[in-house]
């Protein structure tokens, strides 16, 4: 029997799994620590399954995963362990490996349909390519004298990515400029004794780059900030190159790390500064959520995407890479940023997002789904003009309450930690959430077919809103705290940048 629909005991240890799960935003004292724990040894489960499954295909995706699995195991401290297992980059290996592992669909159908894995090239999904980043990682971490050949990938947007490391390789064709890059493309490292090199598939001789051996070992194992050039040998042919380090947010855990494309490089540096004002204007106003935000999420990619027809994107995350929010920031011609005053709520939406996408893979582990509708999409919703996945519906009154907590507990403080006015009223726009959240439970009852787990997390979910309710009332009977003095029009032009 499907545990989702058990009865007596086993009801009775899914409401307590729930509870545990769906923590109140912004807590003191709530487990996050142990919500880790739970996550990572998920993943652990996970990759041991696709590990068994695969073990008697002749795949190339089979001995990657049979091997991680292996190195895993021999890690020597379950902190260090944990770290990698939740690790973004090699949780979107395994997302890419799903094709060749049954329990990966599984869970890859899961928490990841409809993803941005839509637009992956098929080449990318076979061989599991992307799951050698991670081996050769593991490999160097568990013998630094290791020698020889690991195939690789880079990811969507060009640039070959390793666990535990900040650093990062972006590649592109030289006749075609910065804006075309090698997407999903396979790249062999070959380790010797002296140095590595990195090349093309078929081109072995012709290196994209040439690293002596302790210099790499410094970059992918030590994860130092600084190398030395003079170990480099810079790529000469068709093939642009770019070594970039993912630099810690002062006073964080977390890194920003700016995608730059084009002709946006400038203001790469001037994204990370608002993105630290927002961030320190949280520590302050919400210690908590900051605290909460500095332990789950893993980095800020700042982006400047164009606007479309549908409007600017302004944050966004994937269930396939968890714990990076994306945040895009435009800007006028005079380089000052366009940016909505309450952006620091996009914070609290991606961590809940995140926060998501783990509860969603540690009930799969233990049998149960929110949800039988995975990839379905609801009809027509009025307030977005247009259709949302399911699985998305089901997250927004989470991700919406720590929106909401976050515009009480800056009410509270009255604004006061912002670098910029506002001139918008932020009571108007806190009650617009607190009704988005109130409208995403009637869409829930009318657009999606929840299982048992599900109407347990509602339930739940429900509970925490009426308990967010209660405290919001309470905030809007005295709005004499804002102290943030409201301007004739908002120009987005913060008083303090720290470009780092």
């Amino acid at each position: 029997m499907d545990r989702d629909f058990g009865s007596g005991p086993a009801v009775s240890a899914l409401e307590k799994l729930i509870v545990q799960l769906f923590r109140m935003p912004g807590r003191r004292g709530t487990g996050i620590d142990v919500f880790l724990g739970d996550a990572a040894r998920a993943q652990h489960v996970l990759l041991s399954r696709a590990a068994a499954d695969t073990r008697h295909l002749k795949s190339a995706s089979g001995q990657l995963l049979s091997e991680i699995c292996s190195l895993v195991r021999r890690v020597p401290h379950r902190a260090e362990r944990d770290r990698f297992l939740l690790d973004p980059l090699f949780i979107e290996a395994l997302h890419t490996a799903a094709g060749d592992s049954p329990s990966l669909a599984a869970w890859h159908r899961r928490i990841a349909d409809p993803s941005v894995a839509g637009v992956w090239s098929a080449a990318s999904l076979q061989g599991g390519k992307q799951l050698g980043n991670s081996l050769l990682a593991l490999l160097l971490r568990d013998d630094p004298h290791w020698q020889g050949n690991v195939v690789m990938q880079t990811d969507l947007f060009g640039r070959l990515r390793f666990p535990q490391c900040d650093w990062s390789i972006a590649l592109w064709p030289r006749f075609k400029g910065r804006d075309s890059v090698f997407s999903q493309q396979p790249i062999t490292a070959s380790v010797t004794r002296r140095d590595v090199r990195l090349s093309l598939p078929g081109r072995p001789h012709d290196e994209l780059l040439v690293m002596a051996r302790q210099e790499w070992l410094r970059m992918i194992v030590g994860n130092a900030a600084r190398l030395d050039c003079r170990q480099i040998v810079w790529p000469q042919g068709d093939v642009g190159l770019r070594l970039q380090f993912a630099d810690r947010i002062p006073g964080w855990n977390v890194a920003y790390d700016p995608v730059v494309r084009g002709e946006g490089e400038h203001h790469a540096a001037l994204t990370g500064g608002l993105v630290a004002a927002a961030l320190g204007a949280i520590a302050q106003h919400a210690p908590a959520v900051a605290a909460e935000f500095d332990a789950t999420m893993s980095a800020v990619r700042g982006w400047e995407l164009p606007s479309a027809e549908s409007g600017t994107l302004q944050s966004f995350s994937d269930p396939t890479l968890p714990r990076v929010m994306g945040i895009n920031i435009a800007y006028t011609a005079d380089d000052q940023p366009r940016l909505c005053p309450f952006c620091f709520t996009w914070f609290g939406h991606e961590l809940g997002h995140t926060t998501s996408y783990l509860i969603e893979t540690i009930l799969h582990v233990h049998g149960h789904s929110l949800t039988s509708c995975h990839g379905h999409f609801t009809q027509t919703i009025p307030r977005y003009g247009r259709i949302v996945p399911v699985r998305t519906l089901l997250q927004i009154p989470f991700t919406h309450l720590y929106e909401w907590i976050l515009m009480i507990e800056f009410l509270e403080g009255g604004c006061s930690a912002l670098p910029w006015t506002i001139a918008d009223d932020p009571f108007v726009f806190a009650d617009d959430i607190r009704a988005e959240v109130a409208e995403a439970f009637d869409l829930i009852d009318r657009e999606a077919s929840v299982s048992a787990a599900g109407r347990v997390a509602v339930a739940r979910l429900h509970d925490l809103y009426l308990e967010v309710l209660e405290r919001w009332r309470r905030v809007r009977v005295r709005p004499g705290n804002l102290k943030a003095q409201p301007a004739d029009s908002f120009e987005a032009q913060p008083r303090v940048i720290s470009p780092f």
